[in-house]
């Protein structure tokens, strides 16, 4: 089975995590990789920067969303394989909206997702759906946006992923917060065996902006001598600049948006090279 399901990660909010997840994915896409985004922060943000808002409504009318799983509203099992009822052939038709650009297709987040239970008995349900749909080997990539937070949809991510990258601002706060996130990764990959271990793919340096003291790349060396267990970090820096922050804003790409073209192409390359890398290793 193919080792191809990413989660993007930090245990701080505001690093720009899900604008290098939506904007790496898209950047695969027109590299001419299959890639499945799923939005697994209740804030939908990957939902909001990937569809318009009617998009969005029409999606959660229609159930058409990460919450459908975790409602148990079906059996994962039986509506994968296309038993139940005359309206549901496959649950890849109905969950995954498919389109969103070449090669790029989506599952929506919902705001109902945080009335999921946090008792830990729905950590499993993402990683069934993966293996029962059998979406590793329809995509060459499936990201995982994930919240900031220790929960049940973080678990429920390592648990259905292979590889996770880590989005930092360097910066003090950021730091603390990787801290945070990687104490939590040893204690999930402690009682595991190596196989089913999540691995580090790399850390993406984001928000960076240069100055005359070297204040981000001082603290990027700090961050590579403090944690050498991880992968490294990424050579390209995603900068702070306006250009990203307005494809945002108008829910253009990073690859469409003049002076951030080359930093999102410089990352998707680097990206390959470090998952091929690894998964040479397996």
């Amino acid at each position: 089975m193919s080792k191809n399901v990413i989660a993007f990660m930090n245990m701080k909010g505001g690093v720009g995590k899900t604008t290098i997840c939506v904007n790496l994915a898209a950047q695969l896409a027109d590299f001419g990789k299959k890639v499945l985004v799923i939005d697994m922060d209740p804030q939908m943000n990957a939902s909001q920067y990937m569809l318009a808002p009617m998009q969005i409504e029409k999606a959660m009318n229609n159930k058409k969303t990460l919450y459908r799983l975790y409602k148990d509203e079906v059996d994962i099992d039986l509506y994968s394989a296309g038993i139940i009822g005359d309206e549901v052939e496959e649950t890849d038709g109905e969950l995954i909206i498919e389109g969103v650009r070449q090669n790029l297709d989506l599952i929506c987040g919902d705001l109902n997702m945080t009335k999921v239970k946090e008792d830990g008995s729905n950590s499993d349900t993402l990683a069934t759906y993966i293996e029962a749909d059998g979406l590793k080997e329809k995509y060459d990539f499936i990201f995982i946006d994930c919240p900031p937070t220790q929960s049940v949809y973080t678990i429920s991510a390592f648990k259905a992923s292979d590889f996770y990258i880590v989005i930092i601002k360097p910066d003090y706060l950021s730091t603390i917060g990787l801290s945070l996130f990687m104490r939590m990764v040893t204690n999930y990959n402690k009682n595991r065996k190596k196989p089913e271990q999540i691995k580090n793919l790399g850390i993406v340096a984001n928000l960076t902006q240069k100055s005359s003291d070297n204040y981000h790349e001082n603290k990027i060396q700090d961050i590579e001598e403090k944690f050498k267990f991880v992968n490294h970090v990424f050579g390209t820096r995603i900068g702070n600049i306006s250009a990203v922050a307005k494809a945002s804003e108008n829910q253009k790409f990073m690859n469409e948006t003049n002076g951030a073209k080359r930093a999102i192409k410089g990352l998707a390359k680097e990206f390959l090279e470090s998952y091929e890398e690894e998964v040479r290793k397996q």
